[in-house]
């Protein structure tokens, strides 16, 4: 497209209603896998679109290269082949919320009422009210999902509409219908609409207006829908009574089946190519030509948006309300979270019930610190599942210019934050009191906001893991290790003064989990005096080093000044975990920025 940046620009709040052309020149694609000779997945295409491949259909979008494709990226939306939707929201929720994504500015009752037709168009207006389904509650089936994801691209009446296998797990009768629905909404509303399709019906087929057959990544025939039949009689391999002229040219198109090792195009393939080329001579280049931006015609479309920073803004508070919704629904992620971290505080505080005074119980209170921080760190990985789903989301929104990284990463840590708050209250208030950890209010205040900053880090770590690994298995593998691998160098399992001078120098000053051990610990033996035991001989036997051997006791400043964790500043303390989650929620961002784009 030779369209400059601010012609395109320009042109995203345009719809060209009196025919729109779109047009591919040239359009090549290839793969050098390691080792294996290079090969070339689609092989000089040029086609004109007037309202393939999914290779085809990612290139079109600009999703393969970096390339400079302002206009498209603006003016396009890609509903590829597998759906990434939120199981606990209702088909209406999710269209309208993609809708309000779009627009953050469109009135309400304008939502409502394009939302009501693109759902009825699609057929989805009798399970507008059902939730799409989770692996625990049953929804709507494959098929109406496929309609779903397809809603969600059209609601926003994109000019350009690339659809990927959408009536993949559809019968006949639905497919049929869905592609006339999705027709009669692009004539409506002037949208250019490029679809792959796997074994289309006459019905069917005949809801496109063009075709186009690839063979190896070549084009083997472009041309009217109409003409296909004839074009295979001229051939000499005319169509059967009871075929349809696309599976009969698919019989000599696909080589799967066929192939020899090594060969690159079917003899038969290579045979209705050749005859294609020899009936369809070179396009000139010219043909292809966009013309002159100034000249279009267009009408405002964009009528719901605002400016970057109230986009910004809007699309926050949209996401968080979506996201809200979620955890609100989601038992299985977030519910059973709740109910694991208040089972932990159960078993804690059973295990370590009522700790007595004496220097005894000093070891006890330590691990009572320390697995409190390592399990809560622990247990972060089980919200990988919830967020695995919202990231399959967000990648396809934000490909499609929904939204930018940045308000999914702000809308996320905003409805994050307050879950894991009372994920925390939940522990704390079990355990603490149960445990008989430093009286006072205070100190139980400390202890629950300290405890807080610490499962936010791990929460936010545990969510940069799972950005880079989107498998499930893996990212719990790794998560597991880098916690246990925080735990060893934290200075819990051997004094930090004791770590080799390469731990204790780099890791050790990077653990989140050794920062909120001191504070817990500092926050409950600070002002707390242990018994020692007395021998036989009246001498006193402390199991610390005491700085009062005359009362024969130990007190807590003695326990954390021999352990190498004593005289620690709270608000520098709190200050360090702060700065590590919002270093990782940066690293958050940019992880899913690369992977995004």
């Amino acid at each position: 497209m030779s369209i400059s940046a601010s012609q395109a620009e320009k042109l995203s709040h345009e719809v060209n209603l009196s025919g729109s052309t779109l047009s591919f020149l040239h359009l090549s694609y290839q793969v050098n896998p390691k080792g294996m000779k290079g090969r070339l997945l689609v092989d000089d295409v040029s086609v004109t679109v007037r309202a393939g491949k999914s290779t085809l259909l990612d290139l079109m979008a600009l999703r393969k290269t970096p390339l400079d494709g302002a206009l498209v990226q603006q003016m396009s939306t890609f509903v590829e082949h597998e759906d990434a939707l939120l199981g606990v929201l209702t088909v209406r929720e999710s269209v309208s919320y993609a809708l309000r994504l779009h627009l953050p500015m469109l009135p309400l009752r304008e939502v409502a009422a394009r939302v009501n037709r693109v759902l009825t168009a699609l057929g989805l207006q009798f399970c507008a009210n059902q939730r799409i389904g989770t692996p625990i509650s049953r929804g709507i089936s494959g098929g109406q999902k496929r309609r779903v994801t397809a809603a969600c691209a059209m609601v926003t009446f994109p000019h350009i509409l690339l659809l990927d296998e959408v009536t993949s797990g559809l019968d006949s009768t639905s497919a049929r219908e869905v592609m006339s629905a999705i027709r009669t909404l692009a004539v409506a509303e002037g949208m250019i609409v490029i679809a792959t399709i796997h074994q289309p019906s006459l019905e069917t087929l005949a809801q496109f207006t063009n075709i186009l057959l690839l063979a190896d990544g070549s084009t083997c025939f472009s041309g009217k829908a109409d003409d296909l039949e004839g074009f295979l009689e001229r051939w000499g391999h005319p169509v059967g009574k009871f075929t349809t002229p696309s599976d009969h040219a698919m019989n000599f198109l696909n080589k799967d089946f066929t192939q020899t090792t090594g060969q690159e195009i079917s003899s038969d393939a290579r045979a209705f190519r050749n005859f294609y080329l020899s009936t369809n001579p070179s396009v000139p280049d010219s043909v292809f030509k966009v013309a002159d931006p100034e000249a279009f015609v267009g009408v405002d479309t964009e009528s719901g948006r605002s400016g970057a920073l109230g986009t910004l803004f809007w699309n926050t508070m949209v996401l968080s309300e979506r996201t809200a919704v979620n955890y609100s629904r989601n038992m299985l992620a977030y519910g059973v979270r709740a109910g694991m971290y208040a089972g932990m505080g159960l078993m804690l505080a059973t295990i370590w019930i009522r700790l007595g005074s004496d220097d005894s119980t000093i070891n006890d209170r330590l691990s009572v610190h320390f697995f409190s921080v390592a399990f809560l760190a622990f247990m972060s990985v089980a919200g990988i599942p919830g967020f695995l789903e919202e990231r399959s989301v967000c990648y396809r929104e934000t490909k499609n210019g929904l939204y930018s990284t940045l308000p999914f990463v702000l809308s996320n840590t905003l409805i994050n934050m307050p879950f894991l708050f009372v994920c925390t209250v939940l522990f704390t208030l079990i355990l603490y009191w149960a445990i008989g950890l430093h009286p006072g209010r205070s100190a139980f205040c400390r202890f629950l906001a300290f405890l807080y900053l610490a499962i936010l880090a791990a929460e936010s770590q545990m969510l940069i893991i799972a950005s880079f690994l989107p498998i499930f298995v893996a990212a719990l593998v790794i998560g597991a290790f880098v916690n246990g691998f925080w735990m060893s160098v934290g200075g819990y399992f051997i004094k930090a003064r004791s770590l080799p001078r390469f731990w204790f120098y780099s890791f050790h000053y990077m653990d989140y989990q050794r920062y909120a051990f001191e504070l817990l610990a500092n926050s409950d033996f600070c002002g707390l005096t242990f018994k020692c035991v007395t021998s036989v001989n009246g001498s006193c036997d402390c199991a610390y080093p005491s700085s009062t051997p005359e009362t024969c006791t130990v007190s807590g400043a003695d326990v954390l000044d021999y352990l190498g964790i004593g005289y620690i500043s709270y608000g520098k303390w709190a200050a360090i975990l702060i700065a590590i989650t919002l270093i990782y929620r940066i690293l958050l961002y940019f992880a899913l920025n690369v992977r995004s784009n």
